[in-house]
């Protein structure tokens, strides 16, 4: 009977919800209202033996919680390819993989208050990916934790939660992107591309920040865009070049023009989404 309850729950799934992996058994599958739900979209922090995300969410909706663990002797990249290819036509809004990922009992006790999920730091991996529904206010964020524990045991956790709130303020996404320039080359969040186009709306926090930086900044700075989604590299680089026309006119102060071009895929992906991505250098070095 309860093996009928579950292939009876798998047939009526809804069609936003993710395939569970093949050889994976279900632990948990709950769906609750939720007031207080704690997401996470950065890097941690430590402070007085307190760890917590640098830039937390507070928000409310309906969450649909679900854990399953792997079969002995699957991989890790296996099961995280598994969930992540089937995000691909999401937003990526955070991802961190291994020890950037930092505190495995912060993740398993504190935001989703399951021992089961503690394992091995080195072996975690945990994504945040937003899909908005078009003349909607409502939005899905897929929140998945994936380690494997000291037992090569892989266990999943994902969460979905349906919400109005807003998930990124403008405010964060500009730290987030001074955080990044901070280095002298890396990649830069807070682009978003819809049916080939920028969305410049939603990378309204993006183009502003690049019109106002200093003139100083924006002759020794070269972004470069890059898309990965199409099977020919010449389809890649139209398309990156096209994104770079775009947001070089987005980005002109009526004075200085940024120097972006399009590389297409000419560099290895930032993440598994193969959404557009831009990645900037300071030339001379710095």
């Amino acid at each position: 009977m309860r093996w009928l309850v579950l292939l009876t729950g798998l047939l009526v799934s809804p069609l936003w919800a993710l395939d569970a992996f093949p050889q994976a058994g279900l632990l948990e599958d709950k769906t609750q209202d939720v007031s207080n739900y704690r997401l996470v979209i950065s890097e941690l922090k430590r402070n007085q033996a307190t760890t917590y995300g640098e830039h937390e969410r507070r928000l409310k909706g309906t969450l649909w919680r679900r854990v399953w663990a792997v079969e002995d002797r699957v991989l890790l990249d296996t099961v995280i390819n598994h969930y992540t290819q089937q995000l691909n036509d999401s937003r990526v809004i955070y991802q961190c993989r291994a020890l950037d990922c930092g505190s495995n009992p912060f993740w398993a006790n504190e935001i989703f208050h399951n021992a089961r999920l503690g394992g091995r730091e080195q072996n975690q991996f945990y994504m945040v990916a937003l899909k908005e529904q078009e003349g909607s206010k409502e939005k899905k964020l897929y929140v998945l934790y994936v380690i494997e524990r000291g037992s090569k045991q892989v266990m999943v956790n994902l969460d979905v939660l349906t919400t109005r709130d807003a998930v990124q303020e403008r405010a964060d996404m500009n730290v987030l992107i001074q955080q990044a320039l901070v280095s002298s080359h890396g990649w830069l969040p807070g682009l978003v591309v819809e049916n080939g186009q920028i969305n410049e709306q939603q990378s309204s926090a993006l183009i502003a920040y690049l019109k106002n930086l200093t003139p100083g900044m924006k002759r020794r700075l070269y972004l470069l865009v890059h898309c990965y989604d199409a099977s020919h590299m010449n389809d890649n680089i139209q398309c990156s070049q096209r994104l770079a026309k775009q947001l070089r006119l987005a980005t002109f102060d009526g004075q200085y023009e940024l120097n972006i071009d399009g590389h297409g895929a000419l560099t290895p992906a930032p993440d598994n989404s193969l959404q557009p991505a831009l990645r900037f250098i300071f030339w001379p070095g710095r």
